[in-house]
C-alpha cells in the first residue's frame, strides 16, 4: 500500500469518528483529515480551519490543535501508520482505537473499530 493509500485509510477512520458519539474531528469547517505536502503530513483542522504541521519537536501536539492527548495519541498512532506501514494502533499511549476514555457508547466504538478492521488498520 502507498503512503497515499494509507493517508485514505486513516482519513476514512477519521470521517467514521466523526459522525459517531461525540462527534470528535468534527467541527465548523467540515471533517478533520490528514493530508501530504512536499512529503510533510499536515492535519485540517475543523475547528480552526487552519492546516497543521504534525511533525512537531519532542512529539508535542502542534500548535492550534483542539483536542486532548488521547486524539493527540491517536493522531500520533496514525501519522505511524501513514510513515511505515505498520500497525501502530496504541503505541503513542491511551489505547488507540479501542481506548476506553472517548465517553463514546459501546456500539459506536465497536463500529469504528469494525471500520478499522475493514480497512486493514488493525487486527
Amino acid at each position: 500500500m502507498t503512503k497515499e493509500q494509507r493517508i485514505e485509510v486513516v482519513n476514512e477512520i477519521i470521517q467514521e469518528i466523526a459522525g459517531r458519539g461525540r462527534k470528535f474531528f468534527s467541527g465548523k469547517h467540515g471533517v478533520a483529515k490528514i493530508l501530504s505536502r512536499n512529503n510533510r503530513l499536515y492535519m485540517f483542522n475543523e475547528y480552526s480551519g487552519v492546516d497543521m504541521f504534525l511533525h512537531t519537536k519532542y512529539g508535542y501536539p502542534p500548535k492550534k490543535w483542539t483536542h486532548g492527548g488521547t486524539l493527540w495519541g491517536l493522531t500520533k498512532d496514525f501519522i505511524a501508520y501513514i510513515q511505515t506501514g505498520e500497525i501502530s494502533n496504541g503505541k503513542n499511549g491511551y489505547g488507540g482505537l479501542y481506548s476506553p476514555h472517548w465517553g463514546y457508547s459501546e456500539q459506536d466504538m465497536q463500529e469504528i473499530i469494525n471500520k478499522a478492521k475493514s480497512l486493514n488498520y488493525v487486527v
